[in-house]
């Protein structure tokens, strides 16, 4: 069974032509399932969902209390019960044989990373890639072979098997309500020995904010966003880099920034770092090397001396 998971809030009619896009675009006959985790939507959004269902079983797991989007896509996957998952979001439109690309590009340790396309523009991208000090991510514009590797499977198109899932940890819950979860995930599972493929067939259109209300939202959404990243990067970074990451959020963002380390310094950030230290394959050096990974100006970074090295002091 396929289960695609839904984190929705207030979508409003766009989450009935999602669940109508997922039914319709079937074309392998394999069992598909719909878990919808609402987020206190207040509009409605979840309710008339059965005439578009056509027979595809929709189960709507309704929050008590305000989530997030990675609480709520864990909550979603919980209560799934497909052997291989996509998670996707409330306000997006999957291609016809969404389910024959999915089965064909992810299994095993491999993760499906979507191909996404704007509803407005047509422009499609291939997955994310990271960038550093500041944690954020650009889009991939250049289509990639099949398969190929990417660093980052948007939140809107990843495929993975439930056992992958359940390795990886799931979505780290201690992200605040939205932002830097996804692109956490993707690199934690490189991290654990997943690999994050390429698949352009597994097409996803989505219904993109335009400006006004994108920079309205992101707004609203700054504190959580700062928070992620500082708790993305304190989670991965070396500490040189951990220090870039905090003097660029504080000159960037001084109204939120002082916020924003003060509930990180209040969470489990230091006990999860050292979590994810003992428990993972690699370290992120090991990313930074694979990816060639550089920061927002383009400068390469640091990397870990070769055995034998003799470092020179000034």
């Amino acid at each position: 069974m396929i289960s695609v998971v839904i984190p929705a809030r207030n979508e409003g009619p766009g989450l009935a032509s999602t669940v109508q896009s997922i039914v319709e675009g079937r074309r392998s006959g394999a069992d598909v399932e719909i878990v919808i985790a609402d987020d206190v939507s207040r509009d409605g959004c979840c309710r008339a969902l059965a005439p578009v269902s056509s027979g595809v079983p929709v189960r709507v797991v309704r929050s008590k209390t305000r989530l997030g989007v990675p609480k709520a896509r864990n909550l979603g996957v919980t209560h799934s019960r497909g052997e291989l998952l996509l998670i996707t979001d409330g306000h997006v439109s999957l291609e016809a044989g969404w389910d024959i690309a999915l089965m064909e590009a992810a299994g095993g340790d491999r993760i499906a990373a979507g191909s996404i396309v704007d509803a407005e523009s047509g422009a499609t991208a291939y997955g994310c890639r990271l960038v550093t000090p500041h944690m954020g991510t650009f889009w991939n514009a250049a289509a990639p072979a099949v398969g190929h590797d990417v660093q980052i499977a948007s939140a809107a198109a990843t495929g993975l098997t439930r056992a992958l899932f359940d390795r990886i940890g799931g979505y780290d819950e201690g992200m605040r309500i939205y932002g830097a979860a996804e692109p956490e995930f993707s690199v934690r599972a490189w991290l654990s020995g997943a690999q994050v493929a390429c698949a352009p067939k597994l097409r996803v259109t989505h219904r993109f904010k335009g400006e006004g209300a994108r920079d309205a939202f992101l707004a609203r959404a700054r504190l959580n966003l700062v928070h992620n990243n500082l708790r993305f990067g304190l989670c991965y970074l070396s500490d040189t880099a951990s220090l870039e990451m905090v003097r660029y959020y504080a000159l960037k963002y001084p109204r939120h920034f002082r916020k924003a380390l003060a509930l990180v310094a209040e969470s489990d950030v230091w006990s999860r770092r050292a979590f994810l230290k003992s428990r993972l394959k690699f370290d992120f050096q090991w990313f930074v090397e694979k990816f060639d990974l550089r920061d927002q100006i383009g400068r390469p970074l640091a990397r870990r001396p070769k055995a034998g090295a003799i470092a020179c002091a000034s």
